[in-house]
């Protein structure tokens, strides 16, 4: 076996995060705690336990606060040693035989991986979703001295499981997103080997906060816009290169293509209307997510396998680096708004960021009014040529005499006075894109029928971010060239997310705001925003995400699944006999798993992916007596167990791997109403009263929560953990929380029950038989906790289940309906 190399001479060796005392292999030795964490075996000693219950056999972390197993009668000595850590120890020197060249390669140690930097932690946890996995390999070769502006094309090499789902061999374009000059990552060590996922947060850490906003949005706001935008599926780096890639899917042909095909009048009216009012779907989408292009070019547009028309937003990117560059020109093709080109001439106002006031909609309703031009006439370059031969008031009359020689006498001849209003050169006498929606769909159907039309108000209100003025279109090396024609790309490119504040969007937003709150508190003033999802026939009883779903549950004995792009109805499972009581989805490396309990001691299995199944991948019951038969709570842990709390008192664990029964706990005396996994640790409410918490590692009983004040039994409805804090709700409408297993608090919210309790970060959710959401907020110092009223949601039902997901907050109600507040 290879061995480490030596460290430098003048390296300091490793101390204890304690005491600070060097480790060395007698007296200080590191030993590894089962969190993960090292110190030495004194300071191990000298920790408290982890509760007055479990005194000999636990202690608390210092450096994670992790509650974990420790035997004070067997000592530190019965912890593994860090051997990684004793093998970075100075030696003595101690002579070897020589050895040759070749043994000496041979006998070269690889570099150790060593955990992600600590600075990008937090950065991981935000792009986690956004990273491509290594084994993806988009790129099949990277392209010899590809322009700045350019795109390389590959496809996927493998099948993609959550959150991208992307089968293999499926066709994607890839941007390159180059670090500023002197911002890339150095290598810090000779022994430190970055893993994939270090590599990339390394890079996108050395981009601008703007940039690496802006990519954030463009992830979220796709998947968010299936079926109108082409999926971009994040960041990912090659094994060898430094090159950070933006990687998006890819379809062919291309929407100019049809331009040529040019068959009877009918057909090409109605192909007309259909492409029109898929591109109005897709600017309409991008200005709700609070995005604007700013420029844009018909081969920006592909169709997908159902022949519909999507807009691939790398193109986009490629076209707006293009545009910054100043390599191509307006004539082959390019769409930018006057406002826009006056701003992109100003040298100045690029330098400073200075766009208050200047970026909106309209300009884009220009775009679509260029896109239409090109769609009718079939010629693209008539539509971008308003600046290059001429004046504009000559193009306007060409435009529009070439409109009304193609429209007058079809079914779209109103879109021709609608085109021109979109041309007008104030961009305060343009329409709304959603008015040139409705002229289209109303000119293809009968009067009166047009009852559906985009809702445009909360567009209204967002503030926006160019893509053309940001920082993913400034990442080019070519310096803008002076020209008199609108500038454009070359035509080698082929191919709750939050909304950021003025600080991190490069100046990039209008004067049109909403008021809403940060991204870590939620909303304030009781100004939400809410869908109702209907598809059960009776009380919603659980809900929980995974594989990229929505699962709800309900006593109807069904298990709705529903898209978390647009939160529609996906699919019905069904199988159950009894009325389903808890759900609850696991998502792992190998496959999503969605499980489900009833009231009939009933355990069902279903497999997530890109396609749901019907029947349940395994099915089981519970042994016990039909009087107590029943399962009421589900919980999973990375432990690779499944535990069911159920009406027998007690509390089992099931293998994930062969689903076989592996023990039973037992301690409490009535049913077992909820389950809760933290830190290593299962927590157990019941209708004793009493919260119970077992170790996950051998399923032993660790402690027993219970409030001695007078009168404080009642049944345990819910538990939520967070960090170190435990909250439980009761039947008697009382919230307590318990922090390292001490009561710090309990309050009676209010006089009925409280069946769900959800606790994010420093915000807490709780509803229940008051028909409502109440929203606080923990605030801790030093010697108590209290907790502040925020706001609340009022429902037309009794709360059952409450989850908070992307910013959204998800309730379920016992009359059916599932409600989504934003």
């Amino acid at each position: 076996m290879a061995s480490a190399a030596p460290p430098p001479p003048d390296s300091e060796p490793p101390e204890c995060p304690v005491c600070l005392s060097p480790f060395d292999a007698a007296s200080v030795v590191p030993r590894v705690l089962p969190c993960g964490h090292s110190l030495c075996g004194s300071c191990i000693s000298s920790l408290p336990p982890a509760s007055a219950s479990a005194a000999a056999s636990s202690l608390r972390c210092p450096l994670c606060s992790q509650c974990v197993p420790f035997s004070r009668a067997l000592g530190p000595s019965s912890l593994p040693k860090n051997l990684a850590l004793l093998s970075l120890l100075p030696s003595l020197p101690n002579p070897s035989p020589p050895r040759t060249a070749g043994a000496a390669s041979a006998s070269a140690a690889r570099p150790l991986p060593l955990p992600l930097h600590a600075a990008h932690s937090r950065l991981l946890a935000r792009f986690r979703h956004a990273i491509l996995p290594e084994s993806a390999s988009p790129l099949h070769s990277s392209p010899p001295g590809h322009p700045p502006a350019g795109l390389a094309l590959g496809s996927i090499a493998c099948d993609l499981g959550a959150p991208w789902f992307c089968s293999r061999g499926h066709p994607v374009s890839l941007l390159p997103i180059d670090a500023p000059a002197g911002g890339a990552p150095t290598q810090e060590a000779a022994f430190y080997r970055p893993s994939h996922a270090a590599r990339v947060i390394a890079a996108i850490d050395a981009l601008s906060s703007a940039a690496r906003e802006e990519m954030l949005d463009l992830v979220a706001a796709s998947t968010r816009l299936a079926r109108r935008v082409c999926r971009v599926y994040g960041a990912w780096m090659g094994p060898v290169a430094a090159t950070l890639w933006l990687v998006s899917e890819r379809y062919t042909p291309g929407v100019p293509p049809l331009l040529n095909e040019r068959s009877d009048e009918l057909e090409t009216v109605a192909r007309i209307g259909a492409l029109g009012m898929e591109v109005c779907e897709a600017l309409m989408g991008l200005h709700g997510e609070g995005l604007v292009l700013g420029c844009l070019r018909l081969d920006c547009f592909s169709l997908d396998h159902f022949g519909r028309c999507l807009l691939d937003l790398n193109e986009v990117l490629a076209l707006c680096r293009g545009v910054r560059a100043g390599v191509c020109l307006s004539k082959d093709g390019a769409l930018v708004a006057p406002e826009m080109v006056a701003i992109l001439r100003d040298a100045t106002r690029m330098r400073s960021h200075d766009f208050d006031g200047l970026i909106g909609r309209n300009s884009d309703v220009w775009l679509m009014g260029c896109i239409l031009v090109a769609l009718v006439t079939g010629d693209e370059r008539l539509a971008a040529g308003w600046n290059t031969v001429g004046s504009y008031d000559d193009w306007q009359k060409e435009v529009l005499t070439r409109l009304d020689a193609a429209l007058v006498g079809t079914q779209l001849e109103p879109l021709a006075a609608t085109t021109a209003l979109c041309l007008s050169y104030e961009p305060e006498s343009r329409p709304e894109i959603a008015d040139v929606w409705k002229c289209i769909r109303g000119s293809q159907m009968k009067p009166g029928a047009d009852a559906l039309a985009p809702a445009d108000d909360i567009v209204a209100q967002k503030s926006f971010r160019c893509l053309l003025l940001g920082e993913l279109s400034s990442m080019c090396s070519a310096q803008a060239v002076e020209s008199d024609d609108i500038v454009q790309p070359s035509q080698d490119s082929d191919d709750k997310s939050s909304t950021p504040d003025d600080e991190n969007n490069c100046g990039c937003s209008n004067d049109e705001s909403v008021s809403t709150a940060g991204t870590d508190e939620p909303q304030r003033n009781g100004v939400f925003k809410s869908s109702t999802l209907l598809a059960h026939r009776d009380c919603v009883t659980g809900l929980a995400i995974g594989g990229g779903f929505l699962f709800s549950s309900s006593y109807d004995k069904t298990i709705n699944v529903w898209s978390l792009q647009d939160f529609s109805h996906v699919q019905t499972l069904k199988g159950h006999e009894h009325k389903i009581t808890a759900i609850v989805v696991i998502d792992n490396d190998n496959q999503s798993l969605c499980i489900s309990g009833d009231s009939g001691s009933g355990i069902f299995v279903w497999r997530v992916g890109t396609s749901l199944k019907q029947e349940p991948l395994n099915k089981w019951y519970e042994t016990n007596d039909w009087i107590y038969r029943g399962v009421h709570c589900l919980a999973v842990s990375g432990t690779g167990h499944l535990y069911t709390g159920s009406r027998d008192k007690s509390i089992k664990a099931w293998s994930l791997e062969d689903y076989s029964l592996r023990c039973t706990m037992t301690g409490h005396k009535s049913t077992v109403s909820c389950l809760a996994v933290a830190s290593g640790i299962l927590y157990s409410g019941s209708w004793d009263g009493s919260i119970r918490s077992w170790w996950l590692t051998d399923h032993s009983p660790l402690s027993v929560l219970e409030d001695d004040a007078p009168g404080s039994i009642a049944p345990v409805l819910s538990i939520s953990t967070e960090a170190n804090f435990v909250v439980s709700s009761y039947e008697n409408g009382c919230l307590k929380i318990w922090k390292d297993d001490v009561l710090v608090k309990s309050e009676k919210l209010q006089s009925a029950s409280i069946y769900a309790v959800k606790l994010n970060g420093k915000w807490l959710y709780t509803g229940g038989l008051n028909k409502g959401v109440n929203i606080q907020e923990l605030l801790e110092d030093e010697s108590e906790l209290e907790i502040r009223d925020v706001a609340s949601i009022s429902c037309d039902s009794i709360v059952t289940s409450i989850l908070y997901w992307d910013e959204k907050l998800i309730v379920g109600l016992s009359n059916r309906e599932i409600k989504v507040c934003s």
